[in-house]
């Protein structure tokens, strides 16, 4: 409506990134690829373009036959259904004054109505868990909640790491994985703010016995192969009840052996070289200079949405191929949408965008969480590192106001319990004249195991449900990767503080 989008200074920019759009045999395949492959074998394509799709829409369409197949996955449905957030919503109901039902009632129908997807579903338990690229026990709201509906389901929890995090540390299996210099890979997400692809080379070997995730999964291929035929398991039945056969499972993996397990530089050597979205180079040229610029947003899914074409050296501008070429967007009106006739919308009253007060998530308490990420760490990476603490107070600290603090006799240095419904944690204050009244500041990464009794300052966090986020069955707004579904909260928990004596 004001011209702000897709001009130089002027656009939205929430999470955005740029991928590279690349192919590796049957692991990934271009986004241009999976188009020609739909052009040639999927009888929808044709009414497809009669009915105006982009090849952004397609893409989308496939995404979200993924999600209904059980390919993806979002992790936020696992933990409310089968690590008890739910049943914690339900419980406190009121925390919503604007709910019109109660919470578990929307999530209900949304699995019945084919509106979200999860797998394990809602009437089966999870029961192996490998953890990779992440330390949700760590990250994932109402920790403690998770750790006792969700852990006990579980008959093996196996985390891949280089460090003791939270989430290993109640593993019963962790596999030691390489750091990042000590192995050949690539960073392939960039972002319109840094568009660039970014070499990974080995600076030196793996210490002891770790190894990189490549190698990993080509060894556990090999021996669950090997397990398989000495127990005479030709084939097993996945959780979406397909038979699959077990033997030749590394063949699949490696194709056809072109990529053995030691050979991960062949590996992201050729996912480089196969990419069509980023500047011609050859290998050794690239390992030279280190950094290639992304060319195009490409026709991958993960970044196609940013909708513009790229030149090396300008700022990348999103959405211009609908503000100057005039592409419709991915919308039911193939415009800008702000009107939203879905029925979850329309109940709610956020058919248009609405302003309401954020709920009194944890429970009526004059305090609210915020805060930020950390200034010393990239997320937990180094949250425990010994020099950085210096810099810091060396354990888990709390901002608050002046005027709040007096109010409790807290002194600075002293450590405060944090207390709602939900549980709480104790942290040491920090008492500022920087911070509003009625605000505490909590800055993300610190590990469970830094508080007192491992209970981390997540403990407290509610997140409650907007069941807006459970909509679908609409055009734009059906799950797909990173969109349309429940996702967590933190911003705006409610506490109450109080000093711990002593």
């Amino acid at each position: 409506l004001t011209g702000n989008m897709g001009r130089k200074g002027g656009n939205y920019n929430a999470e955005s990134m740029l991928g590279l759009d690349t192919s590796l045999g049957g692991l990934e395949k271009r986004g241009d690829q999976i188009i020609l492959s739909a052009a040639g074998a999927d009888p929808r394509f044709a009414q497809w373009r009669e009915d105006g799709f982009t090849d952004e829409m397609i893409l989308y369409e496939y995404m979200h036959e993924a999600f209904a197949r059980g390919d993806i996955m979002p992790t936020s449905l696992m933990y409310y259904i089968h690590g008890g957030l739910l049943e914690q919503s339900e419980k406190y109901n009121s925390w919503d004054p604007y709910l019109k039902r109660p919470v578990g009632e929307y999530v209900r129908e949304a699995f019945a109505r084919g509106w979200q997807f999860m797998v394990p579903g809602p009437d089966k338990e999870p029961r192996v868990l490998f953890a990779m690229g992440g330390n949700f026990l760590k990250r994932a709201r109402s920790t403690n909640t998770l750790l006792q509906h969700f852990l006990p389901k579980l008959r093996l929890m196996v985390t891949i790491d280089w460090r003791w995090s939270s989430t290993a540390l109640y593993s019963d299996i962790v596999l030691p994985a390489c750091s990042w210099y000590e192995r050949h890979s690539l960073f392939v997400m960039g972002m319109p703010a840094a568009p660039f692809v970014h070499l990974i080379d080995r600076a030196s070997q793996p210490l002891y016995g770790s190894k990189s995730e490549w190698e990993m999964f080509v060894l556990l291929a090999r021996k669950m192969e090997e397990r398989a035929g000495e127990r005479g398991m030709i084939s097993y039945v996945d959780g979406k009840g397909v038979e699959r056969r077990i033997g030749g499972l590394e063949e699949k993996i490696t194709f056809g052996g072109l990529y053995a397990e030691d050979d991960e530089e062949g590996l992201a050597r050729d996912a480089f070289l196969n990419a069509s979205n980023v500047e011609p180079m050859d290998w050794e040229e690239f390992k030279e200079r280190g950094i290639a610029h992304f060319t195009g947003v490409g026709t991958g899914m993960r970044s196609i949405g940013a909708a513009c074409d790229i030149e090396p050296g300008q700022p990348v501008i999103p959405l211009t191929w609908h503000t100057e070429k005039k592409q419709p967007y991915p919308t039911l009106t193939r415009r800008i949408q702000f009107y939203l006739d879905q029925e979850l919308f329309m109940e709610l009253g956020e058919h248009l965008p609405v302003h309401k007060d954020p709920p009194r998530a944890g429970g009526d308490y004059p305090l609210q969480i915020s805060g930020g990420h950390a200034r010393w760490s990239i997320h937990t990476a180094w949250i425990d590192d010994s020099l950085l603490m210096q810099l810091q107070r060396g354990e888990p600290v709390a901002f608050m106001s002046l005027e709040d603090a007096r109010a409790r006799e807290v002194q600075d240095g002293d450590t405060v319990e944090l207390f709602n419904d939900v549980g709480s944690f104790r942290i040491q204050a920090i008492v500022s004249p920087a911070v509003r009244p009625g605000q505490v500041i909590i800055y993300h990464a610190w590990e469970n195991y830094q508080f007192e009794e491992w209970q981390h300052f997540k403990s407290v966090m509610a997140s409650p449900l907007n069941p807006v986020e459970l909509a679908g069955d609409y055009f734009h707004i059906r799950p797909i990767t990173m969109s349309n579904y429940p996702g967590f909260s933190d911003r705006g928990t409610r506490v109450e503080a109080r000093r711990v004596a002593g």
